[in-house]
């Protein structure tokens, strides 16, 4: 983009990259209502005379979101800027991405030979970059990154203050008296979502005895049964999860602490209707109160912000022997040795264990389909009070309740 050049603005519900056209046009008005509410909205900075889009932004404030396209002459994306908006009201520049196509008519996102730099940033400035100049069919190299924060963040844009956000040299606006407009579209029918991480799933029922779930991917109808697998006891109320094989005294904990004292696991166990000896563990939850889960988030370590996770992504523990385990902080042993790892591989599905001289215990249990990373959520009730911490096995992931 030409620096001084004039743009049109047409505000919108986004971009249809089938189409190429733009969809659902709104007033300036409604715009700026739902960039007030929080609701996502798009808009779009168009070529002279045109509307096709140089810049288009898409803006959804309830979801800490912001992001802004580069659209080609041939209407192709070529660059992506995510945002996030922090809770101290700056924004955050999180994601970039670039592709460079080689020619006029080739497929937006070519994987196979449009080059591409994607570039990701964390909280401190701390980053990863991968380079594949020539796409999948040619070499790519990746490693490390940083950026001062700087260079990463900035005051969030009023509504009208698109320059901001276009990354751009600047800008010449031209914003229609009486623009054409559109019936609003439902949200479900919007042509782009905000990056969401992932979010847990039918948890009521997971915890539920007798509701049945149709695995994902046609692996078999299961139904939920619960066990008790002990009370934990927590002098410190700071919770760790992990591996058992991972555990030390330096071992992290979640920010969220629950009361000190003892707190029962309780786990959710599938079995297999049409093989009953099949079971797997679906989620271990460590229960603070008996009251009804009014919303979940993510528990994170003290490093972490879960305004950085991308589409779909979590925080969670890795797992490398099959077994997870809740631990009170102030409880851990020295090291997991030779002796220690030999009970922890007696859990069917699960097994308490007080290591040899201490007072506190470890509740170990199978990890769901075995290795893997599985987060773990904080319920709150509808005070906000803590109720419960759950790792989630990701079992059930995907699966579709079918009695409950």
């Amino acid at each position: 983009m030409s620096e001084g050049t004039s743009f049109g603005v047409i505000c919108c519900e986004g971009w249809d990259p089938a189409a190429r056209a733009l969809v659902g046009r709104l007033t300036s008005d409604t715009a700026r209502e739902r960039d007030a509410t929080g609701e996502q909205y798009a808009v779009a900075l168009v070529r002279p005379g045109t509307e096709s889009p140089a810049v288009l932004l898409e803006i959804a404030w309830q979801h800490h979101f912001a992001r802004c396209w580069h659209v080609d002459e041939q209407g192709r994306r070529s660059a992506s800027f995510e945002y996030r908006l922090l809770e101290d009201g700056a924004l955050f520049l999180v994601r970039v991405e670039q592709w460079t196509y080689k020619t006029a008519d080739q497929e937006e996102f070519d994987k196979q030979t449009a080059g591409r730099v994607e570039m990701s940033f964390g909280p401190e400035g701390e980053g990863w970059m991968y380079q594949a100049p020539d796409g999948y069919a040619g070499g790519s190299s990746s490693g490390r990154a940083q950026k001062p924060l700087s260079e990463l963040t900035s005051p969030k844009p009023a509504f009208g203050d698109w320059e901001s956000l276009a990354n751009s040299g600047p800008l010449s606006l031209q914003v229609p008296e009486a623009p054409e407009t559109d019936p609003p579209l439902p949200v479900d029918e919007r042509p782009w979502r905000p990056s969401v991480p992932l979010r847990p799933k039918d948890m009521v029922e997971m915890f539920t005895a007798g509701t049945r779930f149709a695995l994902s991917n046609d692996r078999g109808l299961v139904e939920v049964e619960l066990q008790d697998a002990g009370k934990l006891r927590m002098p410190s109320g700071r919770l760790v999860a992990s591996d058992p094989a991972f555990l030390d005294a330096g071992s992290g904990h979640f920010t969220v602490t629950a009361p000190p004292g003892e707190h029962r696991v309780e786990l959710a166990v599938i079995r297999f209707v049409d093989e009953p000896a099949h079971e797997r563990v679906a989620a271990a939850k460590l229960v603070v109160a008996d009251v009804p889960v009014a919303g979940w988030e993510v528990a994170v370590w003290p490093e972490q912000n879960a305004l950085f996770l991308g589409d779909g992504e979590f925080y969670g523990y890795g797992v490398d022997s099959g077994t997870g385990c809740f631990a009170d902080a102030d409880a851990l042993p020295d090291e997991v040795d030779d002796d220690l790892m030999e009970r922890f591989a007696e859990v069917d599905p699960h097994v308490d264990i007080t290591p040899d001289g201490a007072d506190c215990n470890i509740i170990a249990f199978a990890t769901g389909w075995g290795d893997g990373s599985y987060p773990t959520w904080i319920g709150r009730a509808a005070d906000g009070a803590l109720v419960c911490f759950v790792t989630d096995m990701l079992v059930l992931n995907g699966a579709q309740v079918v009695t409950a």
